[in-house]
């Protein structure tokens, strides 16, 4: 059985160091990720943490669950620091995992469940991971690559509830690494970005203060994990709300339907193909709060979403490289002005934007050049790849998102099309702007 096959590895595992992406910072400060969830779940057990389709999972239930599998965990060998990937097709298994991980002080590092053949081999080799918790669909891949946990075995279940859960959980620090998000290209030869739970904490802190709380939950359309998952998710768990996921059979509502009031986030490609969709329901809610996080939005997108939405909100996030942690931001309320550009948003707190020359030299407002960013709110370090083996910079990145961009002189930001016709190369002056 798998779940035995799993405990029973813990002598061996247990021997091994620490990571080397392992934060070295060794400062008490508030909650953690789990810490928060655990706080909630306190408090509210009853109350809904995931609503996929007809199923559910509260707070006290993902809670009770997290704290006997990252025992588990422990006691297979995970020690503070390691990675583990969470590879599952179901959003409830996927949060259960993911709190279990960061209870016993790993690191997540998630995959989407349609990933397959060399995706898998390289985030194995980049992450160093040598645990997976994943689900029946899902384990298959992993049948000579990776020890596996199957969370929808009840095998794996029945294992590890004959054991008391471990009194030295939770394990993970404020300033610990919370996520090892692998990049989809080797840009500038980074591989993967980590990100710690302060980080996650200012980006969500930053993101509530700025639109609000999620109370009534957050909708989202993709797989678990997923990039634009893991920000909507910890969103409805900081406001101690739902994350609403719809059927498998569904369409663009979820069943039940959740609060009119609940949020929904959506990457601006999926979003620009859900609208048709929303147009022709007979009764779309026009005032629903939506965030797009992910590349800058085309002005199409934005004047459609107040075509089929006339009086919902729009909040446009600009994320790049790992693509969890915005860089900028801008609002579009109904009836206001819309921008001639993509773009035209500021900084969050946290993050600071350079747009800069090839040379990696700052230009002026007006001119263009690549936009860069660093800062607390996004990753602390990154994992490059070097003559085959892969090397842990606790370091902050500069990040490159591979955009162009200009400051405008009113201090907002303005993307421009990677490749427009008669572009001027980056740190070239272009014409002033107001």
């Amino acid at each position: 059985m798998v779940a035995q096959q799993t405990l029973s590895d813990g002598g061996r595992a247990g021997h091994r160091e620490p990571r080397a992406y392992r934060r070295r910072v060794p400062q008490p400060l508030p909650l953690t990720l789990d810490g928060m969830f655990s706080s909630i779940a306190g408090s509210f057990p009853m109350a809904r943490a995931v609503q996929e389709g007809r199923h559910h999972l509260s707070y006290g239930e993902a809670e009770n669950r997290a704290v006997q599998l990252a025992s588990a965990l422990v006691r297979g060998g995970v020690q503070l620091g390691d990675p583990v990937i969470v590879h599952c097709a179901d959003h409830r298994q996927a949060v259960v995992a993911q709190l279990a991980v960061l209870k016993a002080g790993g690191v997540c590092v998630p995959l989407p469940a349609a990933s397959r053949g060399a995706r898998l081999d390289r985030i194995t080799r980049i992450s160093g991971a040598r645990v997976v918790l994943c689900s029946t669909v899902t384990r298959p891949v992993w049948s000579y690559r990776l020890m596996s946990w199957v969370l929808d075995d009840p095998a794996t279940w029945s294992g590890i509830a004959a054991q008391r859960p471990d009194r030295s959980l939770p394990r993970s620090g404020h300033t610990e690494a919370a996520y090892l998000l692998v990049s989809a290209t080797d840009r500038q030869g980074v591989s993967g970005y980590l990100t710690d739970h302060r980080a996650w904490q200012q980006t969500l802190s930053a993101r509530i203060r700025r639109v609000g709380g999620a109370h009534d939950g957050v909708i989202v359309h993709h797989p678990p994990v997923r990039t634009t998952t893991l920000p909507a998710m910890w969103w409805a768990f900081a406001c101690g709300g739902t994350l609403h996921v719809p059927s498998r059979h569904g369409g663009a509502t979820c069943s039940p339907a959740p609060e009119r009031q609940a949020a929904a986030v959506f990457g601006p490609e999926e979003y620009a193909r859900l609208l048709p969709s929303l147009a022709g329901a007979s009764h779309p809610d026009s005032r629903r709060l939506t965030v797009l996080i992910g590349g800058p939005c085309p002005r199409a997108v934005i004047d459609r979403h107040f075509e089929v939405l006339p009086r919902a909100p729009l909040w446009v996030e600009f994320a790049a490289a790992d693509g969890a942690m915005p860089w900028t931001v801008e609002e579009f309320s109904p009836g206001g002005p819309r921008p001639d550009h993509p773009g035209a948003s500021r900084p969050v707190p946290g993050v600071q934007v350079q747009v800069v020359a090839p040379d990696g030299s700052p230009v002026p407002a007006g001119q263009t050049g690549e936009v860069r960013a660093r800062g607390t709110s996004l990753p602390y370090g990154s994992i490059r790849s070097a003559d085959g083996a892969c090397l842990a910079e606790d370091t902050a990145p500069v990040l490159a998102s591979g955009r162009l961009g200009r400051w405008r002189h009113n201090g907002t930001l303005e993307f421009c099309d990677p490749s427009p016709p008669g572009a001027v190369p980056p740190g070239r002056p272009r014409p002033a702007i107001p």
